[in-house]
């Protein structure tokens, strides 16, 4: 087990504990840290309390974004049909939308994680709140 964490790691971290846990429905907005870049994303579908599929938000949608009953950000639905398409197929095997869910499950360390991947690993994502931010340094 580690003990000693990284610099661009930290972000995550302090966000982890504002994270929800509770109230995941689709059109929940997100933010999944990827090293110390941010990328907003959205709950497509809530498969179990602890398994959800997400997509990549359009920085377009993301200032769309309003606060529900109980505070978190969420995507108005008009906006979530193209998402809620996502690995869907019509009659001759063409996706109906551009969007790709990708499935996550709550794990024991209170982390969002890709499903298959460790409990430590990066993407996770923090849901309640979207935000996109890329590293100007690389």
């Amino acid at each position: 087990m580690r003990n000693v964490i990284c610099v661009n790691e930290l972000n995550e971290v302090m966000n982890c504990k504002v994270s929800a846990t509770k109230n995941i429905v689709p059109g929940v907005a997100g933010t999944m840290f990827v090293g110390s870049d941010r990328y907003a994303i959205v709950v497509t579908e809530v498969v179990s309390p602890k398994h959800i599929k997400i997509a990549h938000l359009m920085n377009a949608h993301e200032t769309l974004l309003t606060k529900n009953e109980n505070g978190l950000e969420v995507l108005p639905s008009e906006y979530m049909e193209e998402y809620t398409k996502a690995d869907k197929y019509d009659e001759y095997g063409y996706p109906l939308s551009y969007y790709h869910s990708i499935d996550y499950t709550y794990r024991k360390n209170g982390r969002w994680m890709p499903k298959g991947e460790g409990m430590w690993g990066t993407s996770s994502i923090h849901l309640g709140h979207a935000e996109n931010y890329r590293d100007p340094s690389f």
